[in-house]
């Protein structure tokens, strides 16, 4: 009766610890965050980006070099006041491009720094390709204002050219 007594003993405390479960649920949680962080694309407010019948998602976000492509400041300012107080707190007048850096820091371009522009998309094609991005999978995710000039879009075109990044994705989002 004994040996009973102490088999039910032991049963009854044998609980499960879950605390390398609950460990092994916040790494990969971390892991996931980190991750999700790495593929996000900045998006400026100040774009009016048009309207396409056919838009689709974009699913992967690795690998793009975005810029966005601004409006006149009088155009903007007419469609969406907001828009152009961001523009203005962000860049100088006469900004025409405007990239995210590593950092996420705002760098804006006029129309003389076509060679700064290029530079730019260089330097991120070459930080993304010592990360193991192939260099086909490198492209120009640009986002143009509808109101833009298309002189503005096809001089970051030309840019992007320039720096060796021939793949190039237009934003837009999808007819309403």
């Amino acid at each position: 009766m004994a040996k009973k007594n102490a088999r039910s003993q032991e049963e009854v405390k044998s609980e499960m610890d879950m605390s390398p479960m609950i460990d092994c649920c916040f790494l990969l949680l971390m892991f996931f965050i980190v991750n999700a962080a790495q593929i996000t694309v900045s998006k400026d407010p100040s774009v009016n980006m048009p309207n396409a019948v056919s838009a689709s998602e974009m699913k992967d976000a690795n690998g793009c070099i975005v810029i966005n492509v601004f409006a006149d400041p009088e155009i903007m300012g007419a469609k969406n006041a907001k828009s152009l107080e961001k523009y203005n707190k962000t860049y100088n007048p006469g900004t025409i491009w405007g990239v995210a850096d590593a950092n996420q820091n705002s760098i804006g371009y006029n129309s003389g720094q076509m060679q700064e522009l290029s530079d730019f998309v260089k330097k991120q094609k070459d930080s993304m390709e010592s990360k193991g991005i192939k260099p086909e999978m490198i492209r120009l995710y640009l986002r143009g204002d509808a109101d833009a000039p298309w002189s503005r879009s096809s001089g970051a075109i030309q840019a992007a050219a320039a720096a060796g990044v021939t793949n190039i994705v237009f934003g837009t989002l999808p007819a309403q």
